[in-house]
């Protein structure tokens, strides 16, 4: 099978070894660290099938996403998120998979713990239509999360994938919504699994910086995507509980004297109405810290 890997990193150096040892050495990787830390580089391209990109900015992962996929060798891409765990067998049975059907844009494995959430959506299933294939059951989504998924490169309508407005958080919905409309076809493989820990891509020391930065992406991105689909006034509408919620959980940080949790729903008010002035998504935490 003639697989392209790539990975989206931002300080994910603590794990990316570990994800890197379970995947077979015959396929590329491309890793595209945006913390800009040159150490990743020095480690990683030591394996003989591994290119490390280091951009000279925090691209975020739609560009990230565009730029790998612009990038890899091969057809099929597959994209990995730091935070996750691929069983033996997976590499396997998506050869098997691939082998025999290649008519969809997207493909991707579910989580081994479904009991929380799962990484596909589903809105209409008398508009889907599932697969068998090589005993493994394909279910027809509208739409997947990315944290383990293969791009069919030759469905693709367009070189980019991603709309590159987003930095963090709902490019991929945008992505599978944009699909849909145009009749591509997303799978997921019900008996294939892997872990996505969630939240775990970046190293523990940043958490707060990183929940800052994921708090106001959040609320813009959300804005953002409502706007793009819907218009200005319902993600107006559909946002204003999420300014409500932050601005009371700012009062009761003020109130117990907590700083930390004060400066990350702050961050979700700062997101949203930067949002509802058409600014840019340009928010950096850590923009000084990345260049160091």
């Amino acid at each position: 099978m003639n697989l392209s890997i790539i990975i989206v990193a931002f300080k994910s150096g603590h794990i990316l070894e570990k994800l890197i040892l379970s995947i077979p050495k015959q396929h590329e990787i491309i890793i595209i660290e945006n913390s800009l830390d040159l150490e990743i580089k020095k480690k990683f391209e030591k394996f003989e099938n591994i290119k490390v990109i280091i951009p000279e900015e925090n691209l975020g992962y739609g560009r990230s996403f565009n730029l790998g996929l612009q990038k890899s060798k091969n057809n099929f891409t597959l994209f990995l998120s730091p935070d996750i765990s691929i069983p033996n067998e997976c590499f396997e049975n998506i050869n098997k998979i691939i082998k025999k059907f290649d008519d969809f844009t997207i493909l991707a494995p579910t989580y081994i713990d479904e009991s929380i959430h799962r990484n596909y959506q589903i809105k209409n299933k008398e508009l889907l239509k599932n697969k068998i294939v090589d005993n493994f059951k394909l279910i027809e989504v509208d739409e997947i999360d990315f944290a383990m998924a293969i791009i069919n490169k030759s469905n693709l309508n367009q070189k980019k994938l991603m709309d590159e407005n987003f930095f963090l958080y709902f490019e991929s919905t945008d992505a599978c919504l944009n699909l849909r409309k145009n009749n591509k076809k997303i799978y997921v493989i019900e008996n294939v699994k892997f872990q996505h820990y969630g939240t775990k891509s970046s190293d523990p020391k940043f958490m707060i910086d990183i929940n800052i930065s994921r708090n106001w992406h959040f609320c813009w991105s959300k804005f953002y995507l409502l706007k793009k689909h819907n218009g200005y006034l319902h993600a107006l509408r559909k946002t204003i509980p999420n300014f409500v919620r932050a601005l009371k959980m700012c009062f009761i940080s003020i109130i117990k004297i907590d700083v930390d949790n004060f400066k990350i729903h702050k961050a979700s008010i700062s997101g949203l109405i930067a949002s509802y002035f058409l600014k840019k998504s340009k928010f950096r935490p850590l923009a000084n810290k990345e260049k160091n």
